[in-house]
């Protein structure tokens, strides 16, 4: 007798579910916008791995167009003998002095930021930046063509880069009306800033008696690089954006 054949049993099919393409749009998108914020941050820390790269500017009218959002401090606004001792000048930024004073002082033209008494064998101003400022000019007032000895000129930075001090400032023609100007343009914080006066004709009081006026505050251009680079993760950023709410949230 012959049997008959058993019939196979079937395994139910499970079936094999493809993501749908806006599944793998929001995908590709999250891993795109991944990248592109992955490659900001190394971008970021390779710029502040490096030591300071500044820009000094001895013309105003140079720093000025090489920087924006600027903020002036003339003093004009203070009275005459106004300490400024431990006062914010501008945003972020602090005057001191190795003297025994520094006020305001009416000079024959404008009010300018002036220390005494030069009794000791050195003077200096110092400028405080707090708050990660990157770009920063000052003038300074009478200094002396005929001093026999230079100034000095020291910018500290935020990363610890000290090669950028005591630059010596040959003597040249400034006056209240005709000062020295001294900017820079840096892609670290610059922290701080001294003026180390030059010894006084003869070496009759210590050091040539100089004022700091006309400070100002500012940021740097941008430059086309850094702006297209800017302008390309924003645009990543809000494409995602568009098509997240287009197609609403990934499952």
């Amino acid at each position: 007798m012959r049997r008959r054949p058993t019939a196979r049993r079937r395994l139910p099919r499970v079936p094999y579910l493809l993501p749908s393409r806006t599944e793998r749009e929001t995908t590709m998108s999250k891993h795109t916008l991944s990248l592109t914020l992955a490659a900001a941050l190394l971008t970021a820390a390779a710029t502040t791995a490096h030591a300071a790269s500044p820009t000094l500017y001895g013309n105003r009218a140079a720093f000025m167009a090489a920087t924006t959002g600027h903020q002036v401090q003339d003093f004009e606004g203070f009275a005459d003998g106004t300490s400024l001792l431990g006062v914010e000048v501008l945003p972020g930024v602090t005057l001191s002095t190795n003297l025994d004073r520094l006020e305001i002082f009416q000079g024959s033209g404008d009010k300018e930021a002036f220390a005494t008494s030069r009794d000791g064998a050195e003077a200096w101003y110092d400028i405080t930046l707090t708050g990660g400022i990157h770009a920063f000019g000052f003038d300074v007032d009478a200094f002396d063509p005929a001093t026999p000895g230079p100034a000095f000129l020291s910018f500290l930075f935020a990363d610890g880069d000290t090669t950028y001090t005591e630059i010596p400032i040959l003597p040249v023609n400034a006056t209240e009306q005709d000062p020295l100007f001294f900017g820079i343009v840096s892609d670290v914080a610059v922290v701080g800033i001294r003026w180390a006066e030059g010894p006084e004709i003869g070496g009759i009081a210590c050091c040539e008696e100089t004022a700091l006026d006309n400070l100002v505050v500012a940021a740097p251009v941008p430059e086309p690089g850094t702006m297209a680079l800017f302008l390309g993760g924003a645009g990543a950023l809000a494409a995602w954006r568009r098509r997240r709410g287009a197609h609403g949230p990934a499952r």
